[in-house]
C-alpha cells in the first residue's frame, strides 16, 4: 500500500475516499485482489483487465493523450488507469487544468494502493472527481481504455458517450459508403415528395394526449394484450408492424427511415389481410426509404426529413417537415409523439437491450439470437441488474435519455423492467420520474 497516494487524496478530495468505499458503514469487505502482468514495467490486472502496457506505458499514454489538442489549456481524463495519461498531459506547457473522472472503484483502489501517483496527484492543476449520475461528456478528453471496460454501473452512461465519440470517425466513413444508395432513393422519391403532404400536418393533432410508442424489442410481445385494449394513439416503428398485426393490434402511425432495400422489403412484405388492416394507418417515411416500398403502402402517407446535410435542400423547400433522429427509427417516433402534442409518452418494447438473448420481438422479420459473450456491452435493466445489449442500441438509448432531459414538460413512461432502464422515464407505480 502506498500511503502517500492515499494521504494526498484524503487531504484534497475526501469525497473520493467515500466514493471508493460505499459499503464501509455496513462492515462489508471491499478488499480487491490484483495481479501483475509480466513485463519490464509493472502493469496491474484487475478482474482480468490490464490497466496499462507492461512494455511501453509512457508511449501508450502519449498515444491516448493525442485526443487532446496540443494547444488545449484544459483536459478531462476518463479513467485513472495507472495514472500515465494525466501525467502525459501535465507534462505539456499549455495545460492549466486536468480533471480526472474516476469510473471504476476497483481500478482506482488498485492504482492508489500499488502505483506511485504522488508525483502528479499533488499538482494544483489536478482535480480528481468520481463520475456523477447523468454526467455529460466534457471535451477535449482522453481516456484509459481499461477503465472503460471496468467502469462501474454509475459510470456506464458516460462510458457509452465516450465509446461513441471514439467510434464516430469510423461510423462516418461507413455511412459515407452508403451515400450513393441514399441519394438514389431520394431521387426516386422526388415525385412523391412533390405531391404528398409532410409530417407537419400531424403536429398538434393530439394535444394533451397519452401517446404510446412501440419499438420492436423482445418485450413488445408482453404488451400485446395491453395495447389491444388501449384507446391511446399508437406509433410503431416499422419492424414492429407485422408482430403487432399478428396480435390483433393495428398501429395508428408507422415510422420508417431505413434505406436498406433487403431488410425493408422483409418488413414491408404484407399479406393481403395485413394490407387491409393498414388501410387507415399513416406511414411517416423518410426520403431514403426505397421508393417501391413507400409507393406500395396501403394507407395514407406523410414524409419527414432529418437534420443531416443530405436533407438541407428539402428542408428549405418544406418548412416544418423535420423530425429528430440520431440513428434509430425510435427517435423520430418519439419526436413525432411529442410534436403531436402528447402530455405523456409511453415506451412499449423500447428495450435498447437483448433480454433473453433476442434482438427483436418474436415474429419480427429481422429477429435473431445474439451471442452472450463478454465483448458485448451491458446496460442496467429496470430492476438494476445488468442486461446484455449491442453497441448501436446503447448509443440510441443514451440519445433518448438526452432527449428526455431536453423536454421536461413531457412525462415519459416505460412499461417493461426487462429491457434497459431509461433515465427520465418512470415505471408504472413509481411516484416520480426515474
Amino acid at each position: 500500500m502506498i500511503e502517500e497516494n492515499l494521504a494526498i487524496v484524503a487531504r484534497r478530495w475526501p469525497e473520493v475516499l467515500d466514493w471508493l468505499d460505499p459499503f464501509r458503514e455496513r462492515g462489508e469487505d471491499t478488499d480487491i485482489v490484483v495481479d501483475v502482468a509480466d513485463g519490464p514495467s509493472p502493469a496491474l490486472v484487475v478482474d482480468g483487465i490490464q490497466l496499462a502496457s507492461a512494455f511501453a506505458p509512457r508511449e501508450e499514454a502519449e498515444l491516448q493523450a493525442r485526443l487532446v489538442p496540443d494547444h488545449a489549456r484544459t483536459a478531462t481524463v476518463y479513467g485513472l488507469g495507472q495514472g500515465n495519461v494525466p501525467r502525459a498531459l501535465l507534462a505539456r506547457d499549455a495545460i492549466e487544468r486536468v480533471r480526472v473522472v474516476l469510473l471504476s472503484r476497483a481500478a482506482v483502489k488498485a492504482a492508489l494502493n500499488f502505483v506511485e501517483l504522488f508525483d502528479w496527484l499533488d499538482d494544483e492543476r489536478v482535480e480528481l472527481v468520481p463520475v456523477r449520475e447523468g454526467e455529460g461528456l466534457e471535451v477535449p478528453f482522453a481516456t484509459n481504455p481499461a477503465s472503460l471496460r471496468l467502469a462501474d454501473p454509475d459510470g456506464w452512461p458516460v462510458r457509452d458517450w465516450i465509446l461513441r465519440e471514439l467510434a464516430t470517425p469510423f461510423l462516418t466513413r461507413r455511412l459515407g459508403a452508403r451515400s450513393a444508395e441514399w441519394d438514389e432513393n431520394i431521387a426516386a422519391n422526388a415525385r412523391l415528395l412533390a405531391e404528398e403532404e409532410h409530417v407537419g400536418t400531424l403536429f398538434d393533432s393530439h394535444p394533451g394526449a397519452l401517446v404510446r410508442v412501440a419499438g420492436a424489442g423482445p418485450t413488445l410481445g408482453d404488451q400485446f394484450a395491453r395495447l389491444a385494449s388501449a384507446d391511446a394513439p399508437l406509433i410503431a416503428v416499422d419492424a414492429a408492424v407485422k408482430p403487432l398485426l399478428a396480435a390483433g393490434v393495428v398501429p395508428d402511425i408507422v415510422v420508417s427511415m431505413d434505406a436498406c432495400r433487403v431488410s425493408m422489403a422483409r418488413l414491408f412484405d404484407f399479406t393481403p389481410e395485413e394490407a387491409a388492416l393498414l388501410a387507415r394507418t399513416t406511414l411517416v417515411w423518410f426520403p431514403v426509404v426505397p421508393h417501391e416500398l413507400v409507393s406500395a403502402w396501403p394507407g395514407p402517407r406523410r414524409f419527414a426529413l432529418g437534420a443531416s446535410e443530405r436533407y438541407a435542400e428539402l428542408r428549405a423547400k418544406f418548412d416544418g417537415a423535420e423530425l429528430w433522429s440520431s440513428g434509430s427509427v425510435i427517435h423520430p417516433a418519439v419526436d413525432l409523439a411529442r410534436r403531436m402534442g402528447a402530455r405523456a409518452i409511453e415506451f412499449v418494447g423500447a428495450d435498447f437491450a437483448t433480454p433473453n438473448g433476442r434482438s427483436h420481438v418474436a415474429g419480427a422479420a429481422i429477429e435473431r439470437t445474439e451471442p452472450s459473450d463478454g465483448a458485448r456491452p451491458r446496460v442496467l435493466d429496470g430492476n438494476g441488474a445488468p442486461v446484455l445489449s449491442m453497441r448501436n442500441l446503447v448509443s440510441y438509448l443514451r440519445d433518448v435519455e438526452a432527449y428526455i432531459e431536453r423536454h421536461p414538460k413531457v412525462e415519459f413512461r416505460n412499461t417493461s423492467r426487462a429491457g434497459a432502464f431509461i433515465r427520465g422515464a418512470r415505471y408504472e407505480g413509481d411516484a416520480h420520474a426515474a
